[in-house]
């Protein structure tokens, strides 16, 4: 299920995905944002909504939440995976462009 997210100001997109538990991968992707460094005040943003969490579900996930000056890179040596996997795996469009507290799910 989806819920509508209307931008205020100061808000981010990093924000935005923490406060409804997903990613800023997953927000460009559902509402096919070119550029994820430019939302604006009223702007209306859809967000997913679960209508139900196991505790199973969210403790066996491993994430790694994205700190500034990460790459991709990083990430996949610091856990012995590779960039393509995280990429796969994070449904991420531009390797290049991931973003401090973003979740990215580790293999």
């Amino acid at each position: 299920t989806y819920e509508t997210y209307t931008v205020k100001k100061g808000d981010t997109l990093t924000a935005i995905a923490k406060k409804y538990s997903t990613t800023v991968a997953k927000l460009v992707e559902l509402n096919s944002i070119k550029n994820p460094n430019l939302i604006y005040v009223g702007q209306k943003i859809k967000v997913s909504v679960k209508t139900t969490t196991t505790k199973t579900t969210t403790s066996t996930a491993k994430t790694y939440t994205v700190k500034s000056g990460d790459t991709l890179w990083d990430i996949s040596q610091k856990y012995n995976t590779t960039v393509a996997k995280l990429v796969s795996l994070n449904s991420i469009k531009n390797p290049d462009l991931i973003y401090a507290g973003q979740k990215i799910k580790l293999p």
